[in-house]
């Protein structure tokens, strides 16, 4: 019955990570980023600002539901990972790690979506600097070339432009409506484009020659960046199979002799030896993913 429940658990671990990884597949909508502006009812936990922040967050990872939905299904997720870290190993210790851990997972499925939108808008700033740099050297004025970037860059990027082009049709400043693009798309990169601009129209210049050459630069940086993660991808891979090690020896230790991680990590010292195994594993990961990591 414990090898039953085990693997009950574990496949219910797989689907949960499978269904978060399809929901963040989808198309971001703009509406979820400013809740309660079109006239629905805001959602409970865009209340907070750690509310609105998950909300915004959840809107560029594209995950097709609002921040109180994400909230509850998390929360019953933790629940069922406790209960089911209790039946299986009959620890309370258990159920804190499992509790724990999807609550982490959860977070983490997010991050990463957001950052791979992020990412890709960031893949296409070159392009984008382009066609702004053509777009003023035909004698276009910003707001036109903004326009027509808009309409002519690829997604995401065309969303984010959109976005911008529509603040300014009702009649916000240039600055203040690039400054927002910065500020819902958290990238280097972009921030570099946007103070490049508006320190060209403060202090004069070309600013389709300064646009050109920033779309060399920024090009340059992504292919360099591209190799860097390519050079790196062992590190990351590395850091997941440590993960999992752990996790996978226990399943199939209790499916060859039910009921020997209760008795073995249940009594004496065994929680404290848990504790500690976990605390390591959790920082041998972190190390891995930290020498892993691509530094803007």
């Amino acid at each position: 019955m414990s090898a039953a429940a085990a693997g009950i658990a574990a496949l219910s671990g797989a689907l949960v990570v499978i269904g978060a990884r399809r929901l963040t597949g989808a198309r971001p909508r703009l509406a979820a980023a400013e809740p309660g502006r079109d006239g629905r009812r805001e959602p409970v936990v865009a209340r907070w600002a750690a509310g609105r922040r998950l909300a915004a967050r959840l809107a560029r990872a594209g995950v097709p539901v609002g921040p109180d939905a994400f909230v509850a299904a998390t929360v019953l997720a933790v629940v069922a990972a406790a209960a089911a870290g209790l039946v299986v190993l009959r620890m309370p210790i258990a159920a804190l790690a499992g509790a724990g851990a999807v609550a982490a997972a959860a977070a983490a499925v997010v991050r990463s979506a957001d950052r791979r939108h992020v990412g890709r808008v960031e893949a296409q700033l070159p392009g984008v600097a382009q066609q702004l740099a053509a777009g003023l050297a035909a004698g276009l004025s910003l707001r036109q070339a903004l326009t027509r970037a808009a309409r002519d860059a690829p997604e995401p990027a065309r969303q984010e432009l959109g976005r911008v082009v529509a603040e300014l049709e009702l009649g916000s400043r240039i600055e203040a409506a690039l400054e927002g693009l910065v500020a819902r798309v958290p990238s280097h990169d972009l921030r570099i484009m946007v103070t490049a601009i508006l320190v060209q129209r403060r202090t004069g210049g070309n600013l389709a020659r300064a646009l050109g050459a920033l779309a060399e630069r920024l090009e340059e940086r992504g292919r360099l960046a591209r190799e860097l993660r390519g050079a790196t991808a062992q590190a990351r891979m590395t850091a997941w199979m440590v993960a999992a090690l752990p996790l996978g020896g226990g399943v199939l230790t209790e499916v060859v002799a039910p009921g020997t991680l209760a008795r073995t990590l249940g009594a004496g010292v065994g929680p404290a030896l848990l504790l500690v195994a976990t605390s390591l594993y959790g920082a041998g990961v972190l190390a891995i993913r930290r020498i892993g990591r691509v530094e803007p």
